[in-house]
């Protein structure tokens, strides 16, 4: 049995792109325990235990070094009634920011 050049291009390439996609899985859980942290200590409840991939763009890191940034949106709640939508944003594998608009203090 003889393999093409173009099998063996399509196997590479398939593989290429579930590596992509497995390294992609593993900065989203690490967004996803950081940003589940974050609302633990605001006292927040993060619905859904989830994380929405808005936007993929090229961006350099502080030594200069290309790298992804990602943003993810997510819902959080801070008394059970209402719903609102925060981000999360990464450069790379570093968490930059996690961002949550104003929202009701259930303490108040």
């Amino acid at each position: 049995m003889y393999l093409a050049l173009s099998d063996i291009a399509w196997c590479v390439g398939f593989g290429a792109l579930v590596l992509v996609w497995w390294h992609g899985r593993g900065i989203k859980d690490a967004a996803l325990r950081a940003t589940r942290r974050h609302c633990d200590e605001l006292d927040l409840q993060l619905l859904d235990e989830s994380l929405v991939l808005r936007s993929i763009r090229l961006g350099r890191d502080p030594g200069g070094w290309p790298r992804l940034r990602r943003r993810y949106s997510f819902e959080f709640s801070a008394t059970g009634d209402e719903r609102y939508s925060g981000e999360t944003l990464l450069l790379g594998r570093r968490v930059q920011r996690i961002e949550l608009p104003p929202h009701r203090n259930p303490e108040l």
